[in-house]
């Protein structure tokens, strides 16, 4: 229900709370109750009827307690001039006579969806003589998937562009994604995946991909598919079959070749026949583009006069209407004129038609046009060229002068940019400042420099700007938001690749021992930690053969290593998880580098912890402290928060949770120093929330959730956010008995851990179905992970969130490990089991739980334990445990209200007395 307000009360009905100028009222149960349904009618007579059903169902005891709860409201309400608030109106009722206002109700909170509208780019220049072509491909869109096929140069990608914008409005979100970029088949389904802001981990991305789109409307455009043609049709084909409200346009050099494909070839831009003078240059398309090029863009003037449209005719004719040469015959108008451009198209077209009769006529034409326009540069401007085709993508003007500078000077390497860039070799991205080759240049720039004497001193000097731009998004990771920091490096992971590839090549062991080292953060958060374990192996390899071995670059590549078998592998992992971290603090203590002396012991930490071993976590932590003093202090709070909540301290576990929270300063995120990538603040917001909860302080547990759970949706750190699901938000959600938020998370979690291949976070997944009985998973197989995964948070977890669904033997299992946290919950199911079978030595474990749960100031499990002794009293015992459920009420500002529910029922009714007496 809503808030409601009156004076300067607000009571709030769902959470079952009323407070005063912001402080909290006492108030029994039933009075507030009362409230609520008088509040809801203020002003109208409630009659004494109303009141007995709405709060106590028809009870015979109901006529004085009514009385006796209206003396309590009036007290809590009676201070000054709210004497008057509850008044009766005799033989009818009671009213609420102050004025009430309901505002929106709360919503509630709901995590970051993939909002992303895509990155479909726009057209800078007119797109001149394919309307036709634009319009029949809008009527034919009869299918699903559509190519666009024609030779390189054709203007493939224009029209693309075009005709996903123009049909755009009719879309969710559009996605353009250049192959270009690519120089491996198996690259196209994580590329897709980081581009629509999925995080994929597995092997396969597809599965993440399809449940992300499922019955969305969404537009894919996958542009230059020719070079790994096979690799694009069959991620087209299983998108386009999985998805049915998708809509995917590819161009290429080839049809894809798939069933549900509708071919489209494009032409190239009408020419005047030979001999044919045009009356104007808008009479062809080819003519048109030139001219528009020229006076628009070079902003010479009109070329309207007959014996220009004669040349410019000969002109376009000549290069056979392909836009890529047209666009550069256009830029060289302004500095050779329209005489000696068309004089310079004779030879090289000539003689590159003699030289290359079995290349395709377009694809003659094409390179006569680069061969023509390079021959037209300083040798400057060509040395820069031939090294910027070293860059995957995109890149800066820094990164530009930082591969180029072993060839020219800063000067001339600036010149040279401004060269490229006038003559239109070299154009600025759609995204903004950055600088970019077109395909088809950078590939024939790329020819040039493998036969020059540059490309090893290139490549290498753009293999040590990627290591540089690796360090610097390792110094930015904790001060930028996830966006931020993917804008700003995730697009390096292309250029990361083709560096490694060449420290391969040359055997640059070091080199590529230090990419590797280096670029874990990146592989991580684009959620390609598969990939990057092959290089990591590789890297162990090389390092392990070396004389002499780096322990610097040592400990980042097997702290790297541990992190992804510990996420990726589960518990087949956990053992080489231990290894790698220990090796890693070895190496790291060789340096003395206490941040990642800090990475690898917190990873172990998290393995010991995951394995239910919270009291060597602990030693270890300590360990830690005493070896690395302050250094290790925040890490060390956050290890014993995590530990011995655990354990069962919770005063302590919140205490030191919320200490390490208040270290983190104001970084976005801190797990630097966490082996297992886990975000620092998202682990103490979960603990504390955690141990609220159990301590029976719920309204600080929720507020904390919800603090919670705003983080990880806006950090978006996939990781972080499966452990705050697993550990925090769901359990707490699901023991307070609000199963429709616990579901809604859970979804959220079995959603995000799928999409990232997160095998250890699914399986936390499917404990919880299965503790809930739903049908998402087979119960044998759970029950046969669960078994196989050994003690530890997630079979305790599990146990908490079943209840009295889980079989004694998980029971069992649980209670012979160190499951302090649950452990009074743990023995009041056993005691349950035992007295639903008729044993009387149920109640003995129903009694241990309590007193255990008193000794841990658990109030939560103090309640329930008590609810459960009640429910199965016996007849000599039944006044003493509904008292103590009375008592331990009045404890609570706000009772969990599943277990509410069950002490009212106690108060009010009989119990089920337990037939097993002694």
């Amino acid at each position: 229900m809503a808030v409601l307000r009156f004076l300067d009360f607000e009571l709030d009905g769902s959470r079952r709370q009323l407070t005063r100028a912001g402080q909290h009222v006492k108030l029994g149960s039933k009075a507030l109750d009362i409230l609520v349904v008088l509040a809801s009618k203020a002003g109208e007579v409630v009659t004494r009827e109303e009141l007995f059903d709405a709060v106590w169902s028809g009870s015979a005891s109901a006529e004085n307690s009514l009385r006796v709860q209206i003396m309590a409201l009036r007290k809590a309400l009676g201070t000054g001039d709210t004497d008057g608030l509850v008044q009766s109106v005799a033989g009818r009722g009671y009213l609420l006579s102050a004025s009430v206002q309901s505002p929106i109700p709360v919503e509630m909170p709901a995590p970051r969806p993939l909002e992303s509208k895509g990155n479909l780019p726009g057209i800078h220049t007119a797109v001149i003589g394919r309307e036709d072509f634009i319009q029949r491909c809008i009527e034919a869109r009869r299918t699903r998937v559509m190519s666009v096929v024609g030779p390189g140069g054709i203007g493939k990608t224009t029209v693309a562009i075009e005709f996903a914008n123009t049909i755009r409005e009719d879309y969710e979100s559009a996605f353009f994604l250049d192959l270009a970029a690519l120089n491996a088949g198996a690259s196209i389904g994580p590329t897709l995946a980081s581009l629509m802001g999925l995080s994929v981990y597995g092997a396969d991305p597809m599965p993440g991909i399809i449940t992300a789109v499922g019955q969305r409307k969404m537009i894919f455009v996958f542009d230059n598919c020719e070079h790994i043609i096979e690799q694009a049709a069959e991620v087209i084909g299983k998108l386009s079959l999985a998805c049915p409200n998708v809509f995917i346009l590819a161009t290429s050099r080839e049809p894809l070749g798939i069933p549900s494909e509708m071919v489209r070839r494009l032409g190239p831009l009408d020419t005047p026949a030979e001999g044919e003078c045009p009356v104007s240059p808008s009479s062809y398309s080819a003519m048109a583009m030139f001219m528009d090029r020229v006076e628009h863009s070079l902003d010479i003037g009109s070329l309207n006069q007959i014996d220009d449209l004669v040349r410019v005719a000969a002109i376009v004719r000549k290069l056979d209407g392909i836009p890529l040469a047209i666009e550069f015959a256009a830029a060289r108008v302004i500095d050779l004129g329209l005489d000696q451009l068309l004089n310079s198209l004779n030879q090289p077209l000539t003689v590159l038609r003699r030289g290359r009769r079995t290349a395709p006529h377009r694809q003659q034409t094409l390179q006569a046009t680069l061969d023509w326009s390079y021959g037209f540069l300083t040798e400057n401007e060509k040395t820069v060229l031939q090294a910027l085709s070293v860059f995957a993508q995109t890149f800066s003007r820094d990164g530009a002068a930082a591969i180029c500078d072993p060839l020219l000077g800063n000067d001339d390497i600036e010149d040279a940019i401004w060269g490229l860039h006038s003559k239109s070799l070299l154009s600025r991205s759609e995204a903004g400042s950055a600088l970019r080759l077109l395909e088809t240049t950078r590939e024939y720039a790329s020819i040039k420099l493998l036969s020059s004497m540059r490309e090893a001193p290139v490549r290498d000097a753009h293999a040590r700007f990627v290591l540089s731009r690796l360090r610097d998004a390792e110094l930015e990771w904790d001060k930028l938001a996830t966006y931020q920091w993917l804008s700003s490096y995730g697009g390096l992971i292309n250029d990361l690749r083709l560096a490694l590839a060449f420290c391969e090549k040359t055997r640059n062991s070091r080199l590529f021992l230090e990419l590797v080292a280096g670029s874990g953060m990146l592989w991580t958060q684009l959620g390609l930690m598969n990939e990057q374990f092959l290089y990591i192996e590789r890297a162990i390899e090389v390092l392990d053969l070396a004389d002499i071995r780096d322990p610097a670059i040592d400990t980042q590549l097997r702290s790297a290593y541990g992190a992804i078998a510990y996420n990726v592998h589960s518990v087949a992992g956990d053992g080489e998880a231990i290894r790698q971290f220990d090796l890693a603090a070895s190496s790291a203590r060789m340096v003395g580098d206490a941040t990642k002396i800090l990475r690898a012991r917190s990873g172990v930490c998290a393995v010991l912890t995951t394995q239910g071993r919270y009291r060597a976590a602990c030693e270890l932590a300590v360990t830690l402290r005493d070896e690395l003093g302050i250094a290790a202090e925040s890490a060390v709070n956050r290890i014993l928060a995590h530990n011995s909540h655990y354990l069962g301290n919770h005063e302590e576990a919140f205490a030191m949770a919320e200490k390490a929270l208040h270290s983190n300063g104001v970084n976005v995120r801190g797990t630097l120093t966490s082996g297992a990538n886990f975000g620092q603040k998202t682990l103490c917001l979960m603990i504390m929330a955690k141990t609220a909860y159990l301590r029976g302080e719920i309204t600080n547990s929720l507020e904390l959730l919800d603090e919670l759970i705003a983080d990880v949706m806006q950090v978006d750190h996939p990781i972080s956010t499966c452990l705050a699901l697993s550990v925090g938000v769901c359990p707490v959600y699901f023991g307070l008995g609000m199963n429709e938020k616990g579901r809604y998370y859970l979804e959220i979690l079995r959603g995000i851990s799928t999409r990232n291949s997160l095998v250890r976070w699914q399986e936390w997944a499917d404990g919880f179905d299965y503790a809930l009985g739903t049908d998402v998973v087979a119960p044998s197989a759970a029950l046969d992970n669960l078994k196989l995964g050994g003690n530890g948070p997630r079979l305790e977890n599990t146990i908490t969130i079943g209840g009295e669904r889980i079989g004694l033997d998980l029971l069992e299992m649980a209670l012979s490990g160190e499951a302090g946290w649950c452990e009074p919950e743990l023995l009041r199911l056993k005691g349950i089991k035992l007295l639903q079978r008729r044993n009387g030595e149920g109640r003995q474990w129903l009694s241990q739980g309590f007193e255990l749960a008193s000794r841990q100031s658990a109030l939560a499990w103090k309640l329930r334990c008590a609810n459960s002794l009640a429910s199965f009293a016996t007849a000599a015992t039944f006044d003493e445990d509904r008292r103590l459920v009375e008592r331990l009420l009045r404890q609570f500002a706000e009772a969990p209200p599943i277990d509410l529910v069950i002490s009212e029922r106690i108060l009010e009714g009989a119990p089920l007395v337990c037939d097993a007496e002694q």
